[in-house]
């Protein structure tokens, strides 16, 4: 499907060449055939885009988010730069007639497709290429056009295809927990080899909080302060990165051994984020005071969040503020 998808392209784009070739005598151009860019970058609703190799992607806006294929909230910085290139994206000039045949090959076998949505509509569809020599411009076709472009983005010296990217794991932001404090409705910290450390802080809202041990049961006296800033951690949590050759298998096996922790966040229309904790091997060869080698890293550990099959490393840096035992809630009495 993929080579047929690839053939449909080149041959296409071939004789739209050899047409323009034979019998674009004037030397002009349309306007709508170097037309790239998108103004209104506030109305596209949705960017579809997939490569040669069928790796694609699906940015999707939502109230104040991008969601990267329907499963995971996209890095702002990445939909910012990328609305940029698509708002102003402008064209330097026409790919030369003894180019052309080369171009359109690059374009046909090499390129990034581009759809740009403006809710259900279709509004722009272009192909992103390969840098020119002096890497100061980016080859790119309209769908439909007649003849391919070098593209370029004011202000910018460089090639525009690296905005273009397709893998989902790049686009995906390392935001583990995002909240503002009125959505939280509980926090639950679970240790699996350590029980009686774990509970549940619940925010009841008018500044209001319950604290639970691990058996369920309430605790009558701790310090609601020292519960509302815990509950407030939960703002803005990342990872450090996520591990993208974590084969299936090593999968299987670190999700079948106890976590160090879970954290699980609940908002106020019931929705959970559950984040497991693992240790990590240590690959960096750290070692004690007494120059024995460590079990495990002891700067970060693995995590899963959500069973969603993606690895992340977590800095213990991070995660400490938010691995505190239920003892660390209890009113301190004077000795």
């Amino acid at each position: 499907m993929k080579n047929k998808w690839v053939y449909i392209v080149f041959f296409i784009l071939a004789i739209i060449a050899v047409i323009l070739y034979f019998s674009n005598k004037n030397g002009t151009i349309k306007e709508e055939l170097k037309d790239f860019a998108v103004p209104d970058t506030a109305s596209i609703t949705r960017i579809f885009m997939v490569d040669k190799d069928n790796s694609q992607v699906k940015l999707e806006r939502k109230e104040n988010y991008w969601m990267v294929n329907g499963t995971f909230v996209a890095r702002p910085d990445a939909i910012k730069t990328l609305l940029e290139t698509i708002k102003t994206v402008s064209v330097k000039s026409p790919v030369g007639k003894a180019a052309m045949p080369n171009i359109i090959k690059q374009l046909a076998t090499n390129s990034v497709k581009v759809e740009i949505y403006k809710g259900s509509e279709k509004i722009k569809v272009y192909y992103v290429g390969s840098p020119t020599p002096d890497q100061m411009g980016t080859y790119m076709v309209l769908e439909n056009s007649s003849v391919p472009f070098i593209t370029f983005k004011p202000g910018f010296f460089g090639y525009l295809s690296p905005r273009y990217f397709t893998d989902q794991v790049l686009w995906r932001d390392n935001s583990i927990f995002l909240y503002a404090f009125k959505d939280i409705a509980s926090v639950n910290a679970r240790y699996t080899l350590q029980p009686e450390k774990s509970f549940t802080a619940i925010s009841n809202g008018n500044n209001s909080f319950t604290l639970v041990d691990n058996l369920n049961n309430p605790v009558k006296d701790f310090d609601e302060q020292l519960v509302k800033e815990y509950i407030g951690s939960y703002k803005k949590i990342k990872c450090e990165s996520y591990v993208a050759d974590f084969s299936s298998r090593r999968l299987d096996s670190l999700l079948k051994t106890k976590p160090i922790a879970i954290l699980s966040v609940t908002n106020r229309k019931g929705e959970i984020n559950s984040l497991k904790l693992f240790p990590r091997p240590n690959f960096s060869q750290f070692i004690d005071d007494k120059g024995n080698l460590l079990p495990n890293d002891p700067d970060a550990m693995y995590g899963v969040l959500n069973e969603n099959k993606q690895v992340m490393v977590c800095q213990y840096f991070v995660l400490d503020p938010l691995m505190k035992p239920i003892s660390y809630f209890f009113k301190k009495t004077a000795s």
